[in-house]
C-alpha cells in the first residue's frame, strides 16, 4: 500500500465534508417539496428566524445543524420526481384487467363526492397502482379515477406521473411564495457609536489584559468602557479564558446576551 496514501482509518476519522447547496436552490427544493419555511424550522427544531438565515446562506449552523439540514435537503431531492421519457414498452402491452371488485372501492355516489378521499394518504397498493394503469388506458379520467379509488385528484396524477403514464404534472407544483425583507435591528456602525470595539475579533494581547484587569478588581462596566465593547460582550470572553476576579462572577450572573463578541 502507498505509504502517501491514508488508511481507511484514518479517512473515516476524518468526517464527511458537508457542503450545503446554493440558497436558491435549497429554498426551490422545500418549496418544490410544498414546505413552509415554518415546517423545516420545526422538523430541524430551530425557531424560524434561524431557519431564514440558513436558507438564505446568511448565517452557517454548527456541524450539527447542517449535517440535519443536508439530509432534510437530500431527502427533498431524492424523493421528487424527475422527468424522463415514458415507458413506451409497457404503454404497447396488453393492459393489466382491472383487480377483482372487492379489491377496489366501488363508485362513489353523489354524497360520496362531497366528502374527503376516503383513502387519503394511505400508501398505494399494487392492486391499486394496477388498476390505475388499466384503467388511465382504457380511458378513464383523473376525476372519475379519484373518485373510484378514495384518492384525490392530485394523488391520481402524481402516481399516474410515476407510472410514466403523464408527464411532469408542473401545476400541482406551488409557485414560490416571495420572502418578505426582513430589516435588520442594528448595524455594526450603530453599535460602533457606543462601543467601538464592537465584533472586531480579540486578540492574545487582548485577552491577558483583559484577565489582568480583572484580576485587579475592575467591575464590568469598568471594563466594558475600557475595552470598547459591551457588557455582554466583555462577560462571554471573561468567561471563556477563565478569568478571576468580581467581574468574572459578574460575568457568571450576567447571561448569554452577547450581541458583538468575536470568539
Amino acid at each position: 500500500m502507498d505509504a502517501h496514501l491514508p488508511s481507511h482509518h484514518e479517512l473515516l476519522s476524518q468526517g464527511p465534508q458537508l457542503q450545503l447547496p446554493p440558497p436558491s436552490e435549497r429554498r426551490e427544493l422545500r418549496e418544490l417539496w410544498g414546505a413552509k419555511l415554518e415546517e423545516v424550522a420545526k422538523a430541524l427544531k430551530v425557531d424560524p428566524a434561524t431557519m431564514s438565515a440558513w436558507e438564505a446562506g446568511q448565517h452557517t449552523a454548527d456541524a450539527a445543524g447542517t449535517y440535519s439540514y443536508l439530509r432534510l435537503l437530500n431527502a427533498f431531492r431524492d424523493q421528487l420526481p424527475t422527468g424522463h421519457e415514458p415507458d413506451w414498452a409497457a404503454l404497447r402491452t396488453t393492459p393489466t384487467p382491472p383487480a377483482p371488485a372487492a379489491a377496489i372501492p366501488a363508485q362513489a355516489t353523489a354524497e360520496h363526492t362531497a366528502a374527503k378521499p376516503a383513502r387519503r394518504g394511505a400508501s398505494w397498493t399494487q392492486d391499486e397502482k394496477d388498476y390505475l394503469r388499466a384503467a388511465f388506458r382504457d380511458g378513464t379520467a383523473v376525476p372519475e379515477l379519484a373518485v373510484s379509488l378514495g384518492r384525490s385528484e392530485r394523488s391520481v396524477r402524481w402516481t399516474l406521473y410515476h407510472l410514466r403514464l403523464i408527464p411532469f404534472p408542473a401545476d400541482d407544483v406551488p409557485d414560490p411564495r416571495p420572502k418578505a425583507e426582513k430589516p435588520k435591528a442594528y448595524t455594526v456602525e450603530d453599535k460602533r457609536k457606543t462601543h467601538p470595539n464592537a465584533y472586531a475579533p480579540w486578540s492574545t494581547e487582548d485577552d491577558k489584559l483583559l484577565a489582568e484587569r480583572c484580576a485587579q478588581g475592575v467591575p464590568l462596566d469598568g471594563l466594558s468602557r475600557e475595552f470598547g465593547r459591551n457588557k455582554g460582550g466583555i462577560a462571554a470572553r471573561l468567561k471563556k479564558i477563565n478569568a478571576v476576579g468580581p467581574a468574572a462572577k459578574e460575568a457568571r450572573e450576567y447571561g448569554e446576551d452577547d450581541h458583538d463578541v468575536a470568539l
